[in-house]
């Protein structure tokens, strides 16, 4: 089997903690107590300081990506967006969406199951609510081992004289990740306004109330966090599809259950960023209890489906105050966030390798070893082509690998692959 070896070798600051004092030098055998004592409360503070700066524990990481894919759906249909836990009862669980196409009522959330990532069970159906379109499902493990999923549900009027409305929702099922509960829909709304909304002169929809008629989508799983369950969700005003530039910006909310997702708060990420810019497919990782990531999708100009850069915002309070975005330096879509037990953080992608004679895509991946303070060049995990395909999910394996889920090129069907990795 042939493999594409992808090497970058980054070296952190500091030394490497050897035991100076087990020479054969006399005073050496005659260090005092307090001495002693010193060293070791020495070595603690600086292994604290090194796991709050989220620094990972290696100082140089290889990841061997195989040409070699394995098939976790194929059938008739349009696949997309899917997402991999690992449950606690060992089981490898895929979820994805298949549809008639791309966006259509048809949408379901569908689940596959493997022991080893790559010989995966027949597909089945999940969720499917037949009257609307269920797409782009995140899932993951809560610390009690149930699973939870989120997702959005999208209605598609026949024409734009009404708003095209999209609201979030969440459920929780047994450990076994088969058994969800009561659907919850997170934002506010309905989604039928085909009586009760008007635009105004602005070009912004309103309801029967003169409220704006907002909508709410999220891309990537919900992440605990003393007790709370908080959802990446981007949010804003139902699009005007007739003259786009009038419809304000979307932004980065994280939405915020205390009661195991029964009720829901949103909280805005107040993170400087143009004017000009939406704000989508946001990701969030705890790097640690203070500093926390957000990678976002971007689209510059009038509208959400243009040119944007990757971009990032930190926080070092917990979620509580943000940086300004910064760009990482390269367009994609969708980010998934995860840190490897080494603290290494990942970061996978759908890669536009825009602006260029080629214009392709590319399942992509990008890793930091220093807390996500910076990032290594773009490791592709499968070239697309000039075809749609990507949204890639992910979860670590023992024995140093990452298994990751995509959806192939022309969406049609989903693979996974295994990534080794090698550290020092």
């Amino acid at each position: 089997m042939l493999f594409v070896c992808l090497t970058f070798v980054v070296s952190c600051g500091g030394s490497s903690k050897k035991d100076e004092g087990s020479g054969n030098d006399a005073d050496n055998a005659e260090i005092r107590d307090d001495e002693e004592t010193g060293d070791a409360e020495e070595a603690e503070t600086a292994d604290d300081a090194e796991a709050e700066s989220g620094d990972a524990s290696v100082s140089s990481i290889k990841f061997t990506v195989p040409e070699e894919a394995s098939t976790v759906a194929e059938f008739s249909g349009h696949f997309a967006f899917p997402d991999v836990v690992r449950l606690q009862n060992g089981k490898l669980m895929a979820v994805y969406r298949n549809g008639s196409t791309h966006a259509d009522k048809s949408g379901a959330i569908v689940y596959s199951m493997s022991d080893d990532g790559i010989n995966w069970e027949e597909a089945d159906i999940l969720l499917d609510d037949t009257s609307i379109d269920d797409r782009d499902p995140s899932i993951t493990v809560l610390s009690d081992g149930k699973v939870a999923m989120n997702w959005f549900k999208y209605r598609y009027p026949a024409d734009y004289s009404e708003p095209w409305v999209h609201h979030l929702f969440f459920a929780v099922s047994d450990k076994s990740g088969l058994n969800f509960g009561e659907e919850i829909q997170v934002d506010s709304g309905v989604f039928d306004y085909s009586e009760t909304a008007e635009m105004n002169e602005a070009g912004i929809w309103l309801d029967e109330n003169g409220s704006e008629v907002t909508v709410a989508a999220s891309s990537s799983s919900a992440v605990e966090h003393e007790g709370k369950i908080i959802i990446p969700g981007y949010f804003g005003n139902a699009l005007n599809w007739q003259s786009m530039s009038k419809t304000p910006k979307t932004k980065v909310v994280l939405y915020e259950s205390s009661d195991g997702g029964a009720t829901w708060t949103p909280n805005e990420v107040d993170a400087e960023i143009d004017e000009k810019t939406w704000l989508q497919e946001p990701a969030l990782l705890k790097v640690t209890d203070k500093r926390w990531i957000i990678h976002a999708r971007t689209g510059v100009g009038a509208s959400p489906s243009n040119k944007g850069d990757l971009v990032q915002s930190v926080s070092e309070d917990g979620g509580k105050t943000w940086s300004a975005y910064k760009s990482l330096g390269f367009v994609a879509h969708a980010p998934e966030l995860l840190k490897l037990e080494n603290g290494v953080l990942v970061s996978s992608f759908r890669w536009l390798d825009w602006g260029t004679s080629v214009n392709r895509e590319a399942v992509s991946m990008v890793y930091s070893l220093d807390g996500g303070k910076t990032w290594s060049d773009v490791i592709e995990i499968l070239d697309c082509g000039k075809v749609e395909c990507g949204y890639p999910g992910m979860v670590e394996l023992p024995g140093n690998k990452i298994l990751v889920v995509y959806y192939t090129p022309g969406a049609t069907g989903i693979e996974s692959k295994i990534i080794t990795f090698e550290a020092e």
